[in-house]
């Protein structure tokens, strides 16, 4: 018998590789069953999970039988509609004979195709809600009796399967956030970092790392500003909601100015916000120059807005105009000027910014 840390540490890998649970599942097939012959499998109940489904044999009938042909046809299917009071519900066929299993198609089917004989399955709920089915299946061969142990060694390791799948779902979860993240914000022209409720920082674009010889800088894995009243303005801006519309203006110990403003981002993980330093607002000379340069006098005004953070829509508001209007305004500058995004043109006018 495989020996039992050795078991939960397979599991456990699981949590930063989902692909992991293939082996994973041929090694709990081992511990449970104590055979290689056997089989296990995880199977999600909810079918917006179906990247979660798992077996630990590779064959590619498997995808048949363990995530369908159960469902319609196994006697144990009838238990999956049932309410998990509990951490888990534990059911298994020994109320069928082996005449009777001989007789059902959903174990000739097993038979035929794997050599395995009877069905052991434990269901689970996460914390999260999501529901599970770890099933394991004895080799053909096995008695009624070996049930017992079987059911033994699943219910002993079954808590680890919850943890590591429960864990996994959000790590993953987290992971392609923070990857989408990354990928949008790395290159815009304002630090940004994304914290978390305890205001711990989850991510910083370069751009914010680069501030502290400006005066705001990371420590303890939290924003800070250098300057005290600085650091007073912007603690108070954590602990309030955050309005884009209203950045604060901080000034540092160099006398730098910096607007910071914090945004409410949608997340499934937790609560999540993130935290915008812009060196400068767009001076009232920028508008000037970019319409005598490159612009008209009303795409000067709304390329001046996006720059100082305002939305398309807002910028239309704004500007009396409508937003159907401002995005094609917004289309015809990207035109005129070369570029291709947002954050391209307020780099754009914050360099014309800089020099007037």
């Amino acid at each position: 018998m495989e020996n039992h840390i050795f078991i939960t540490k397979n599991i456990y890998k699981t949590i930063e590789d989902r692909s992991e649970w293939n082996e994973a599942l041929v090694n709990i097939a081992k511990y449970c069953t104590d055979s290689s012959f056997g089989g296990a499998s995880l199977i999600p109940l909810d079918e917006d999970m179906s990247e979660w489904r798992f077996g630990s044999n590779q064959d590619p009938k498997t995808e048949e039988l363990y995530y369908n042909h159960w469902r319609n046809k196994s006697p144990l299917s009838v238990y999956t509609r049932k309410k998990i009071e509990n951490d888990f519900l534990y059911v298994d066929d020994s109320f069928l004979s082996d005449k009777q299993i001989d007789k059902i198609p959903f174990y000739m089917e097993f038979l035929r195709e794997f050599g395995v004989r009877r069905i052991h399955h434990a269901m689970f709920k996460t914390e999260n809600g999501n529901r599970f089915l770890l099933s394991v299946q004895s080799p053909d061969g096995l008695t009624i009796q070996s049930s017992a142990i079987i059911k033994q060694n699943l219910t002993r390791i079954i808590p680890h399967v919850i943890q590591a799948v429960g864990t996994g779902i959000s790590f993953n979860k987290s992971k392609n956030f923070h990857e989408i993240f990354e990928n949008s914000f790395k290159e815009m022209p304002f630090g940004i970092a994304l914290i978390n409720s305890e205001n711990k920082i989850v991510y910083a674009n370069n751009n914010l790392i680069r501030m502290e010889s400006d005066g705001i800088f990371i420590k303890n894995n939290t924003i800070q500003v250098k300057s005290s009243d600085g650091n007073s303005k912007f603690s108070r801006l954590l602990s309030g909601s955050g309005d884009i519309h209203n950045p604060i203006k901080i000034k540092t110990e160099t006398d730098k100015i910096f607007f910071a403003k914090v945004i409410n981002v949608s997340s499934k993980m937790e609560q999540t916000r993130m935290v915008i330093f812009s060196i400068h607002r767009v001076n009232s000379e920028t508008e000037a120059i970019l319409s005598n340069l490159f612009l008209t006098a009303s795409q000067s005004k709304i390329a001046c807005l996006i720059a100082n953070g305002n939305s398309i829509k807002d910028s239309s508001l704004k500007m009396n105009i409508t937003e159907g209007t401002a995005r094609q305004m917004v289309k015809d500058i990207f035109v005129r000027l070369g570029v291709n995004s947002q954050s391209q043109l307020t780099a754009f006018v914050k360099n014309i910014s800089f020099i007037a």
